[in-house]
């Protein structure tokens, strides 16, 4: 009744300047379930465009990745809360495959799947059904998926001619709007043989592959990830990063000083940042290095900050996404590999600097290495599907 007097009494579009005004999401939310007219108008896509473009996307949990597995741990807020309940990381929502699906990766709150074994289907010139996995890119909040067309075969013919053992997949933004995205695709071919990268882009919908020439800096290339428009893979030279522009589609290499830490994006756009736990008279520290992604190859690391972290704590750092370094950290003197031993997940944003428990889960020993990601998105029903 008041939903329906307020829309009466007032314009529609002053309704919306002041609903896009509530600061916190909560209550949006609780406002688009108080009724039809209502939810109609926070849920339009032209709303939501506003409401995504003033409000960073909140951080709502860890995604526990484990033997083609994905699993939720929500933050200890109502919002991260109700995520939990209205997603499907089990991905029920996919249709059945022959060959069942294996989760390659996660990013930016979409969910990368691939074909478990090489059925596909499609035929190439030479006859071979399925030598590229099929491919979806899914939304385990809104349920939602996408086909990933299959590579063109005149991009595929070189490669189709070697033995692939596996390939890599990465999934990474195409917009600083988060309204596209790529897939990137790595054969793992012998030694010898030159790389190639296939990149497809959900906004232009082609592929393009870059080739380079075999070198020993190529023999092993393994975790990928995105950084400002760029995929690296570490290389089995010590300290050395493989570098592809998924723009221009060309590669080059990026020095750094060990691959014992932490890569990924500096604050600033357009460098690459180094993260370092560090021990200065018993007090554990981030420090925080970073240099132009296309600078020279003797331009020197830039030291930015050193964060001292929180006394009482073994600390690790695990990874950098959408503005957080996650953290890893347990009580006192506790091992590592212990079983059973909590693991408490804590947050450090590299805009406000601010040092934050996030979440909390079991570790189950030495040779238990599961994977985990930061999980940002909006709940429903603020959350925009980006397919």
């Amino acid at each position: 009744m008041a939903c329906s007097l307020l829309l009466t009494i007032l314009p529609e579009e002053l309704v919306v300047e002041i609903l896009i005004r509530l600061t916190d999401l909560a209550d949006l939310a609780r406002a688009a379930s108080a009724c039809k007219p209502l939810r109609r108008l926070i849920t339009s896509r032209a709303f939501l465009a506003r409401l995504h473009a003033l409000h960073a996307k909140p951080l709502l949990g860890l995604l526990l990745l484990e033997r083609d597995r994905c699993g939720f741990l929500p933050a200890a807020t109502a919002v991260a809360a109700a995520v939990a309940r209205a997603s499907d990381f089990a991905f029920s929502f996919l249709p059945d495959h022959a060959a069942g699906w294996r989760l390659r990766d996660v990013r930016h709150g979409l969910a990368l799947l691939s074909s478990s074994s090489s059925s596909s289907s499609y035929l190439s010139p030479l006859g071979d059904r399925g030598f590229f996995p099929d491919v979806v890119v899914c939304d385990p909040l809104r349920r939602r998926h996408v086909r990933v067309p299959p590579i063109p075969d005149d991009l595929t013919a070189g490669v189709r001619r070697i033995a692939v053992e596996h390939f890599d997949y990465l999934l990474a933004p195409a917009g600083r709007d988060g309204s596209s995205f790529r897939v990137v695709c790595r054969p793992k071919l012998p030694k010898q043989c030159d790389v190639t990268i296939f990149v497809f882009s959900s906004g232009a919908a082609f592929w393009r592959a870059a080739v380079l020439d075999a070198c020993a800096a190529t023999e092993k290339l393994f975790l990928p990830q995105s950084v400002h428009g760029y995929v690296y893979w570490r290389t089995h030279s010590s300290g050395t990063l493989l570098m592809l522009d998924t723009r221009d589609m060309d590669f080059f290499f990026v020095n750094i000083q060990t691959n014992k830490c932490v890569i990924g994006e500096a604050e600033e756009v357009g460098r690459l940042a180094v993260f370092n736990t560090i021990v200065d008279v018993g007090v554990h520290k981030v420090e925080i290095l970073s240099k132009a992604i296309r600078g020279g190859a003797d331009e020197p690391w830039r030291h930015d900050r050193t964060i001292p972290l929180l006394p009482g704590y073994k600390w690790r750092t695990a990874r950098m996404a959408e503005g957080y370094l996650l953290l890893h950290g347990i009580v006192g003197n506790n091992s590592w590999s212990t079983p059973g031993i909590q693991l408490q997940h804590f947050t450090l944003d590299l805009k406000t600097l601010k040092l934050e428990s996030l979440c909390d889960s079991i570790s189950r020993g030495r040779h238990h290495h599961p994977q985990f990601d930061l999980y940002r998105s909006f709940p429903p029903p603020l959350s925009l599907s980006s397919i």
